[in-house]
């Protein structure tokens, strides 16, 4: 009897201790509960907050005033704002110019369409191609110009400035304002008067011709000059070369320079021009010849 009531106590104590034990786990259990919701809403409330200072920040930063292009931006010749660069026939003064009428876009300098710039600078007749950069803090912007290349220009006399020339893709230009940088060592100079009955193959003609002497003479063509159309000279450093008309013979009767060029330095600058009019026959003008 004592025996079994000592039993029913002891298992008595042991269901006592586990209901407690498993007190304390759901106790513990809705611990870990809470504290992980809490855990959850202050990572849902750090993620709002991040994302909203994200907002914040750029929409701070979008508005800064350095992106932004002043109501001057395009009337003000100033390379702070605009740089034209890579211009060499094109004065900068003719391409701020072009582009002084572009209304200031009110959106972010990187945002700005380019287009109208571009437009209004290929409107200038030796523009070839057209780059435009865009920069931040203070907003300003690069004009990159890539120009037309001159082949030949026309010149009334040597020592004048141009008062036309061809481009490589056979553009004429007559202005006035790209002249200054036209001529460069690698241009054709021909000394005529420019009309319009000159073409651009008439002008590839004359350079094919200036070409040939070089090759032939091996000197640089200094000038051709074509005032008189039936008598064309062509300059080089040690003489002039009398071609008289270009006709189907040109090419032959230069051929024959080569040849010639040598006895010029035994005549110690006398020779006034080498005289190639004649088909099959070599003549050296004198400097006190009067013929």
């Amino acid at each position: 009897m004592i025996e079994n009531q000592n039993n029913n106590n002891q298992y008595s104590n042991e269901e006592n201790k586990n209901v407690k034990t498993s007190v304390r786990y759901k106790q513990r259990e809705r611990f870990v509960r809470k504290r992980r919701k809490k855990q959850k809403k202050l990572k849902t409330f750090l993620r709002i907050f991040l994302f909203l200072s994200i907002i914040f920040l750029s929409y701070k930063l979008v508005t800064l005033k350095g992106w932004y292009m002043p109501d001057d931006f395009y009337t003000t010749q100033a390379p702070q704002r605009v740089e034209i660069i890579n211009n060499k026939i094109i004065p900068s003064k003719i391409i701020y110019n072009s582009i002084k009428k572009i209304h200031p876009s009110k959106l972010p300098i990187f945002l700005v369409n380019v287009k109208p710039i571009k437009k209004e600078v290929f409107k200038i007749p030796v523009t070839d191609k057209v780059y435009v950069r865009r920069y931040g803090f203070p907003a300003r912007m690069q004009i990159i110009i890539r120009e037309k290349t001159p082949i030949a220009v026309f010149k009334t006399n040597i020592n004048e400035k141009p008062m036309a020339f061809y481009t490589s893709d056979g553009a004429v230009v007559v202005n006035k304002n790209y002249m200054a940088l036209a001529e460069t060592k690698d241009v054709l100079k021909i000394i005529a008067y420019y009309t319009k009955d000159w073409t651009f193959e008439k002008v590839k003609e004359i350079e094919k011709i200036a070409k040939e002497v070089e090759t032939y003479s091996n000197e640089k063509v200094e000038y051709v000059d074509m005032r008189n159309p039936n008598d064309i000279y062509v300059k080089i450093k040690t003489t002039s070369i009398r071609l008289g008309v270009l006709d189907s013979t040109v090419y032959e009767r230069i051929k024959r320079i080569y040849t010639i060029l040598p006895q010029i330095d035994k005549m110690d600058g006398q020779i006034k021009y080498i005289d190639l009019s004649w088909d099959k026959v070599n003549y050296l003008k004198l400097n006190n010849d009067k013929k």
